[in-house]
């Protein structure tokens, strides 16, 4: 019997967004995703908020630099590039006022489930 060592068949590269502030590309608010380069990190700067995101596969992973408490942080997934209100868009809370994530708190959001269809923006805002 012949053993060998055990060779791990994925490998993963730890990431660090605190690590990469100074990389991130400004962008306007809103977001459109098809312009948008592969690989980069972006930050949305707004009077109430500061954030930078990547996308991961169709989710959007980010970090909160700095937050206004008083005022819920949300995203938009548009239907249209300009981010015109349109019955096919779709609305995530990523901070409830006074809830986490808090300033230097990461965030997730998810694809919205069971949809057959691309969104081809993002608009970040906020809502008392």
């Amino acid at each position: 019997m012949v053993l060998y060592p055990a060779i791990p068949a994925y490998s993963f590269e730890m990431i660090s967004l605190k690590k990469y502030k100074v990389q991130a590309n400004k962008i306007d608010n809103p977001v459109d995703l098809t312009r948008l380069p592969l690989n980069k990190t972006f930050q949305v700067n707004s009077p109430d908020f500061v954030l930078q995101f990547f996308f991961s596969g169709p989710d959007v992973l980010g970090i909160i630099f700095k937050r206004n408490l008083d005022k819920a942080l949300f995203v938009r997934w548009c239907f249209f590039r300009n981010c015109d209100e349109s019955p096919f868009d779709y609305v995530s809370v990523i901070a409830q006022p006074h809830g986490p994530p808090l300033a230097s708190g990461f965030f997730e959001i998810r694809f919205p489930p069971g949809l057959n269809y691309h969104f081809q923006g993002l608009y970040f805002y906020t809502r008392n």
